[in-house]
């Protein structure tokens, strides 16, 4: 007679099926698609090193196109992870991270490298200016953040997800590169010394500033469908016009911005009066 051990202490057992689904759940696995998000930030971080070490080269044409890959990458890293649902407080703090050393850091350090080591003192004093408002804006952005997550959300209300507060460090980290847009096309900026640095202290007020700004995060409307081909059209010209002219348009876009802020304050004030 052939006695057949019993499985029932194992496979039958539902309470160890659930111990090993949570030790492969809290174990050695984790699925490819938590790690996508981290690694676009990291591929932007490593964009953002390049452009060091090509600003360091003197090739600041080619440390500005870095940026802005950093730049790109930064802004889908975060849609990325909201689409696979892969959002963590790992990937938050990496973004965090590499969004002050691409451009806290490396942008002002180009400008200082390029023109305002010029003004000796001075030009460094407005260098530390910059990254210390960076910093300050990062942890301020972390910290809304945070609330937003928190039960602080209920009593917030929907429309404020449309706006920033001050400048984020991405959008100033390219405008603070404004004036070698405009060298880069035959400008002589050697004699505007004084005007950039005093443009790198506006921005920098800006990123701390209170002063509300548009956010295209969680901008959800609806297009017309009469308007659908001459909405695609016009963004069709925009990045035709981009890979043509795009110290041109770069400049055109950083002033739009900057034009949008006073749009933006005036229609936070009415929501806010609505409320």
């Amino acid at each position: 007679m052939v006695i057949k051990k019993s499985n029932s202490n194992t496979s039958q057992n539902p309470d160890i099926k659930q111990a090993n689904k949570q030790e492969v759940k809290q174990g050695n696995f984790v699925y490819f698609r938590t790690l996508v998000p981290s690694i676009i930030t990291t591929l932007a971080l490593c964009a953002g090193l390049n452009s060091f070490r090509f600003a360091l080269e003197g090739r600041y044409e080619l440390a500005v196109e870095f940026i802005f890959i950093a730049a790109f990458l930064d802004a889908i890293d975060g849609r990325v992870a909201r689409a696979l649902k892969a959002e963590s407080k790992i990937g938050g703090q990496l973004d965090s991270l590499a969004d002050f050393f691409n451009f806290g850091i490396a942008p002002i350090i180009m400008i200082y490298l390029w023109q305002l080591n010029e003004i000796g003192r001075l030009g460094w004093l407005v260098v530390i200016l910059y990254v210390v408002c960076a910093a300050l804006r990062l942890a301020k952005f972390n910290v809304l953040q945070d609330a937003i997550s928190s039960d602080e959300s209920e009593k917030m209300p929907v429309w404020m997800q449309n706006f920033f507060v001050g400048v984020p460090s991405p959008v100033a980290g390219v405008m603070v590169l404004s004036p070698l847009y405009v060298s880069f096309l035959g400008f002589d900026m050697s004699s505007f010394l004084m005007p950039i640095a005093c443009l790198v202290v506006i921005i920098s007020l800006l990123m701390v500033s209170s002063v509300p700004t548009f956010s295209l995060k969680h901008l959800k409307f609806r297009v017309p469908r009469v308007y659908l081909i001459s909405i695609i059209l016009t963004f069709v010209l925009i990045a035709g016009a981009l890979s043509t002219f795009p110290w041109i348009m770069m400049l055109v876009l950083c002033a739009t911005y900057l034009m949008s802020i006073p749009i933006a304050m005036r229609k936070y004030r009415l929501m806010e009066r609505s409320t």
